[in-house]
């Protein structure tokens, strides 16, 4: 058991947290240019930048995780791990002629490769580590328990996320005319990764009801909203008030805020 956590947080170090930050500039800072940088190409910079800004919010919860122990770490982010990498893996294989495996530009090939052999390896690496760690429980859980407002904040985003993560993956056709921007198939199932494993987290949160124990998840469901926010700021001209969930995506967001800045600087974390 020993030797499984020292690999956990080695892989989280030296291979999580490099890969997540690198997708995080590709897409978040170099929204415009997924063309070039990025293993396929995204036409609306405001869908890169949404996924960029899953890539720095997970990699929050990485780093937030070295002062935790596995069973602790994994509990609260392993199937979240499991749902983002493989969603994002099985979107891959779907829309494979997508991706810029014949791209003239080696850059471009190298990184798309590096893409399709992430999301082939990681998710099975999560799913050992969170068979062997995630579904250990102790004694802590439950013991800094949330105010209840806090609480049902986290279900109320976790059934919304969860819903729409997954039509958005299974059926794509039928959502895609109401969500607030534009987007391809490959797209929204991109989308639903993240939206998924944010809803998936925060029923983890919400298991766990440990104040301390969640500060670092709690933080980087707070930056994911304030990432989303910017985003929104940045390619406002996108973004269609006109569809239905354009309306409940806002209100997702801005209860992600409520319910996190309370928990992140009270004493109740602490």
């Amino acid at each position: 058991m020993l030797k499984t956590a020292s690999f956990s947080q080695l892989f989280i170090r030296f291979v999580a947290l490099p890969l997540l930050f690198i997708a995080g500039v590709q897409l978040y800072i170099l929204s415009d240019h997924t063309d070039i940088y990025f293993a396929w190409t995204i036409a609306l910079p405001l869908t890169a930048a949404f996924l960029g800004a899953g890539f720095w919010s997970a990699m929050l919860a990485a780093y937030m995780s070295w002062w935790q122990s596995a069973s602790v770490s994994l509990r609260l982010t392993g199937l979240t791990s499991i749902a983002a990498t493989g969603i994002l893996g099985v979107a891959t294989f779907i829309h494979m002629d997508k991706f810029h495996l014949n791209s003239p530009a080696l850059l471009t090939r190298f990184v798309t490769w590096v893409w399709i052999v992430v999301y082939v390896v990681t998710p099975f690496v999560f799913l050992w580590l969170w068979i062997l760690h995630g579904r250990n429980a102790d004694d802590t859980m439950g013991t800094k328990p949330f105010p209840k407002w806090i609480r049902w904040g986290y279900l109320f985003q976790a059934v919304l996320m969860l819903l729409v993560g997954l039509l958005l993956f299974l059926v794509p056709a039928t959502i895609i005319p109401f969500w607030a921007w534009k987007l391809t198939p490959l797209t929204a199932r991109a989308i639903s990764a993240w939206l998924t494993a944010y809803g998936v987290t925060c029923v983890a949160v919400n298991r766990e009801n440990n104040s301390f124990n969640t500060r670092g998840v709690r933080a980087s469901l707070l930056v994911f909203c304030v990432l989303q926010f910017i985003a929104l700021a940045r390619y406002l001209s996108s973004f269609d008030l006109a569809k239905p969930l354009a309306w409940i995506y806002m209100l997702v967001l801005l209860v992600g805020v409520i319910v996190a800045l309370p928990g992140l600087f009270s004493k109740y974390s602490e």
